[in-house]
C-alpha cells in the first residue's frame, strides 16, 4: 500500500476514468454519487479497487451508507489507521 497521496491519487483516477464525460473533474470532496460521476453499480468494483490498495478484504457486512460519500470518506474509513495523515 502507497502513502496516502498515493491513494488519494490512484481513486482520483479511478472514479475519472469512470465517469461519464459531462461530468465535472472529481476532488476529494466531491459527492460521488449525488454528483453522477459514479453509480451504484460502480461501487463492486470501487470495493474491489479498495481492496488491491489496502491489501486486505473489505467486510461487506460492516459497510455503512456513506462509507462512498467522497473520496476524503473512502480514505477516512478504509485506509486511515494504516496511512498518517
Amino acid at each position: 500500500m502507497g502513502n496516502e497521496q498515493d491513494i488519494r491519487r490512484e481513486l482520483r483516477q479511478w472514479v475519472d476514468s469512470k465517469a461519464r464525460h459531462d461530468t465535472p473533474p472529481v476532488d476529494d470532496t466531491t459527492p460521488l454519487l449525488a454528483s453522477g460521476a459514479l453509480t451504484s453499480l460502480h461501487i463492486p468494483e470501487l470495493i474491489l479497487l479498495i481492496e488491491s490498495l489496502h491489501e486486505r478484504l473489505v467486510d461487506i457486512e460492516h459497510l455503512g451508507q456513506g462509507d462512498f460519500l467522497d473520496i476524503d470518506t473512502i480514505v477516512e474509513r478504509f485506509f486511515a489507521t494504516e496511512v498518517p495523515a
